[in-house]
């Protein structure tokens, strides 16, 4: 009775400062999508797989599906259909997950990267595809023997970019295995969340290091995390569902593999 008196107390005060107008710190997620995901850091012409959306797409995931347990499952469009399958496999070193289409042909590979770029990496991971990502690029690891080529790396940072609570998570393409900056995301773990109900938007992130973090100046291009019923047209009526929603001119799957590598963190540091 505390807590449901607690949250809803919370949620007063946030319908309140909505109303006028303002978010408190670190709640970001009833904010309106950008028109469009472009930023100065997007190589239009470039996909991991899938198309760029050309509208606001959601993707439904099972609660908890990326715990690192080497389980199976599947990515649902709203209607229920598959839109990809995700394969995990635990290892001692470094963990890695395939996602893989709907008729199960390799898409692309997560994998952790033992040693960040800078002090300011807390955890890296690594994104990588079966063909090169640019012409002339060299492999640098392997899937049971295939070649993979680097598509994108995401560090969870130490030290935030301005004064922003909750964790942060820079996403950057990589350029013939080069880290290129500035990031093309920058996501943020919503604060005065509850643990079940934890929410992580996602942010061009090169308005976030123009506007130092200032993420009231900064458009917000994704959100993922565990929304109620609401979220959804046709779920029944709980609230355990996990989803991604995306504004258009996104590449998808990067943002499924964001959406993992993300709570793979938060995973991996609660087990510390």
């Amino acid at each position: 009775a505390i807590l449901a008196h607690a949250e809803l107390h919370s949620e007063r005060i946030l319908g309140r400062v909505i109303r006028d107008g303002v978010l408190p710190p670190g709640r970001y997620s009833d904010k309106q999508l950008a028109e469009s995901g472009i930023s100065s850091a997007t190589e239009v012409d470039k996909v991991i797989h899938a198309p760029r959306t050309t509208e606001t797409t959601k993707l439904e995931l099972k609660q908890k599906f990326w715990s690192w347990s080497g389980d199976d499952y599947d990515v649902k469009d709203p209607t229920g259909k598959i839109y990809l399958k995700v394969s995990g496999k635990v290892f001692t070193i470094r963990d890695k997950m395939i996602l893989l289409d709907a008729s199960g042909n390799k898409i692309c590979m997560i994998q952790e990267k033992i040693i960040g770029s800078s002090i300011n990496d807390a955890q890296s991971f690594q994104i990588f595809t079966y063909k090169p990502k640019d012409r002339g690029q060299e492999s640098t690891e392997k899937d049971d023997g295939t070649p993979v080529y680097r598509y994108a790396v995401v560090h969870q940072k130490v030290w935030n970019t301005g004064n922003n609570f909750g964790d942060q998570y820079n996403a950057y393409l990589y350029d013939n295995n080069e880290q290129k900056e500035p990031p093309l995301f920058s996501a943020f773990r919503e604060t005065w969340r509850w643990e079940w109900d934890s929410k992580v938007n996602v942010f061009k992130g090169d308005q976030v290091v123009a506007k130092n973090g200032n993420l009231e100046e900064c458009e917000i291009v994704a959100k993922f995390g565990m929304f109620d019923k609401n979220w959804w047209d046709n779920v029944v009526d709980d609230n355990s569902l996990y989803g991604i929603e995306m504004t258009k001119d996104l590449d998808p799957i990067l943002n499924v593999c964001l959406a993992i590598i993300c709570d793979a963190m938060k995973d991996k540091a609660d087990d510390k």
